[in-house]
């Protein structure tokens, strides 16, 4: 059995995968919320959506997993999210673009930039911005409609069109030690979040079915995957003169279904190869074991005087 363990509002994004009978998905609510868990393969996922406190927790859980012989992916402790990891991936030369908290804006050298927040999905909250002047000016505006001054941060822009206006986001899972091409989306805007419909040719797609079967940006995608100690999720990337720019890794990507209508054969094909192999992986991953394993103590919700010394972990006995 493989539990995957996310917020309670986006566990949908593993929704296909539930439907198999080796695939549970449980949310943190629910899992910090146990006095036992059955012995399973846990993915730990979201981590962006949790809180400091909620963080913390399930790193015990990951550890008393762990210890009791569980396969468990994804430490919540060890692993890097949006801001760490670009810097990270600048610092160790994997990115050749940085970021910076938008606290420190007035230490930003390198532009054009946009904001976003360091949390959640929600793409740029701004366009690019060409200098400095527009950067404090929009990070004000930000600021005033209440976005937290904590939660933003400044990207540096690193994209290119593919031809003309056309951008390409391209992506690779890591489930493991497999490292899978996912399919691309096309946009007319440098962004290209979630795709735009007949802004890509058939060539385009020939060239995504070449990149699913080959996977030629793997060793450089699997080096970003070590950087930020993520052991499963989905690289979102482009290419710019040749050389994969990694924009993010998500822990907890939705997963779509391999039938997927499109217009063009190559496009199916790619998804369904892609889809083929994430699912192989994913299966390989499926370690069942007898069972249960009980908690022995859980660490206290709130930090009393007697819990100075630090949180207690969980502890956990077949």
């Amino acid at each position: 059995m493989i539990y995957f363990v996310s917020t309670r509002a986006h566990n949908y994004a593993h929704r296909v995968l539930g439907e198999r009978p080796w695939v549970n998905r449980v949310s943190y609510a629910r899992l910090l919320d146990k006095d036992s868990l059955p012995a399973a393969t846990y993915i730990f996922s979201d981590f962006d959506r949790l809180g400091f406190w909620e963080l913390e927790r399930a790193a015990h859980v990951y550890r008393g997993l762990k210890a009791a012989g569980c396969r468990v992916l994804n430490d919540p402790a060890r692993a890097l999210q949006r801001l760490a990891l670009l810097r990270r991936l600048r610092r160790d030369g994997i990115n050749s673009f940085n970021a910076w908290p938008a606290s420190d804006a007035d230490l930003v050298d390198a532009f054009p930039v946009f904001l976003r927040t360091a949390s959640a999905h929600r793409g740029n909250l701004t366009e690019l911005l060409p200098d400095a002047a527009s950067l404090a000016a929009s990070l004000e505006t930000l600021l005033r409609e209440g976005y937290p001054l904590s939660d933003l941060i400044v990207v540096q822009y690193r994209a290119a069109p593919i031809h003309g206006d056309v951008f390409r986001k391209l992506a690779m899972f890591r489930v493991g030690e497999a490292m899978i091409p996912a399919v691309s989306v096309h946009e007319r805007h440098w962004t290209a979040k979630y795709g735009q419909d007949g802004v890509a040719g058939e060539q385009a797609y020939l060239d995504d079915l070449q990149q699913v079967r080959t996977a030629p940006h793997a060793q450089a995608i699997r080096r970003a995957f070590e950087a930020a100690n993520i052991d499963y999720g989905r690289a979102d990337y482009g290419l710019v003169d040749g050389r994969p720019e990694i924009y993010e890794i998500n822990t907890n990507p939705t997963i779509g279904r391999r039938d997927t209508p499109h217009p063009f054969a190559a496009r199916r094909e790619a998804q369904a190869l892609s889809s083929d192999l994430y699912f192989k992986a994913v299966k390989a991953l499926d370690a069942p074991a007898p069972g249960v394993l009980f908690r022995a103590q859980r660490p206290a919700l709130l930090n009393t005087p007697e819990m100075a010394g630090g949180v207690p972990p969980y502890e956990w006995t077949p």
